[in-house]
């Protein structure tokens, strides 16, 4: 039977945790299916100053998501190192988002535009990466039994999975709901920023205040340098990690970026919602057989296995005619959904075992400059994805709307936006199958690691029977 200690989580700190990755889930997704539609039809910015927008403001994440995590691996308070920084980035979210999304912002020309859009992306990521950097730093120590720390992290993907899909689908409706006329422009607004904005600053305190790290703090902490900031990639596990989770991130952020264009202007007469709703339904019905699966089967092949039947069915829907039977591309939908779920839901659960083979290597378990580095090229390639998607918009010649009514576009834009989908996701997920081909952490492998650290510690195993 396996041993118990230090390394007990209970059932309420589990959901405590796992929930606050509603806001990093929801949050992101937030901003994927909604901001490049809301800087170019409500701001009214061109697409090609969007895009530019978003890139310089992800720039400041070269500085600010390393910094931040190396920041917290060396702060010693009674709190713990990471909950005080999520503390305070949570009293901060609400005034950022208040200014990310101001619908009529004070400059009237495009370049002030531009200049106010990258401002306040830069104010918001800032109170981001403060929230979730240490966050996911806290992921990997929440508790130091190898199968406790699988249940917290798979229960927080199924968090994130909701959050994001939920976010999506509520924010295309919202949007699709103004386009209309059936909501004004100020309670679109105000939705985003009290009602989103409310919720996730009421998770995040709950995690700062009633959440707690269980692995014990290294006996030294090492010097802020450059070169700490580039230590994780000397890491052959990690590097794999980080391609196989921008493979997945990126392919769905392509996916959010371009869904309402997709359904206004090139596949009429299906539903965002619908198509974004597969995603959810699909991540709730997998999780709990993943949940049993992560303890039984090696985590990559998890990710792996489907992703061939994925992109099949992005090629069937990049190209998926118009006029054609909305079931019909519901269906491929569905495949492609299935075809993509165990990538969706590994990489973070992933993550604690790379920082125990890091422990290994080096004495040092720097969570944050690991989770910072992940997600500042995380943020940069998301950038560059929204900004290619906003370039092939402003050179296929987007018309963008005068008021909400929809704008007929021509068949380069509808091309555009097809041949984006089709490239982007057939590239990404095929990378990310042939990456997790050499992920060398096996299940045997993990559980070994779990052995060596606990007696390296000196505290019993609590993983092995």
């Amino acid at each position: 039977m396996a041993r118990r200690g230090n390394s007990d989580i209970t059932l309420r700190e589990r959901i405590q945790f796992a929930s606050g990755d509603f806001f990093v889930g929801g949050g992101a997704s937030l901003i994927s299916v909604l901001y490049l539609i809301f800087l170019t039809d409500v701001v009214k910015l061109a697409p090609g100053l969007a895009g530019t927008a978003v890139l310089v403001a992800k720039l400041w994440d070269a500085v600010n998501d390393p910094l931040t995590g190396t920041i917290s691996d060396r702060v010693r308070t009674r709190w713990g190192r990471r909950r005080p920084f999520i503390l305070v980035g949570a009293l901060l979210l609400v005034p950022a988002m208040a200014l990310f999304w101001l619908p009529t912002p004070p400059p009237s020309s495009q370049v002030g535009l531009a200049v106010w859009a990258a401002l306040t992306y830069i104010a918001y990521n800032t109170v981001q990466t403060v929230i979730s950097v240490p966050y996911a730093s806290l992921s990997t120590e929440i508790s130091t039994d190898f199968d406790q720390r699988n249940k917290v992290n798979v229960l927080r993907l199924l968090f994130s999975t909701v959050a994001s899909a939920g976010t999506t689908l509520l924010a295309a409706r919202l949007f699709e709901d103004y386009r209309h006329g059936r909501l004004e422009l100020t309670e679109l607004y105000l939705t985003i920023v009290l009602a989103f904005g409310g919720v996730f600053v009421l998770l995040m305190l709950g995690v700062a205040l009633f959440t707690r790290e269980r692995v014990p703090l290294p006996a030294r902490s090492e010097q802020l340098t450059l070169r700490g900031f580039l230590a994780p990639l000397r890491l052959g596990a990690y590097r794999r990690l980080l391609g196989m989770y921008l493979c997945q991130a990126l392919a769905f952020d392509v996916i959010t970026a371009t869904v309402l264009y997709y359904t206004l202007y090139v596949v009429t007469g299906v539903s965002s919602q619908v198509l974004l709703g597969i995603f959810i339904g699909i991540n709730v019905l997998a999780f709990p057989v993943v949940n049993v699966l992560v303890g039984r089967v090696d985590k990559a092949r998890i990710y792996r296995t489907l992703l061939p039947l994925a992109v099949v069915m992005a090629a069937v829907v990049a190209l998926f005619p118009r006029g054609g039977a909305p079931g019909l591309l519901y269906a491929a939908t569905v495949a492609m959904a299935i075809g993509f779920v165990g990538a969706q839901l590994m990489s973070w659960v992933m993550f604690p075992d790379v920082l125990d083979a890091a422990e290994l290597a080096t004495g040092q378990r720097n969570a944050g400059a690991y989770s910072g580095l992940m997600t500042f090229i995380r943020g940069l390639a998301t950038a560059l994805t929204i900004q290619g998607v906003a370039l092939v918009l402003q050179v296929t010649g987007y018309r963008a709307p005068v008021g909400t009514e929809v704008v007929a576009q021509g068949e380069a834009v509808q091309w555009g936006i097809r041949l984006t989908l089709l490239i982007a996701l057939v590239l990404l997920l095929g990378l990310g199958w042939v990456v997790a081909r050499g992920y060398p952490l096996t299940l045997a492998r993990c559980r070994a690691m779990q052995v060596e650290l606990a007696a390296r510690r000196g505290a019993p195993d609590a993983s092995v029977g």
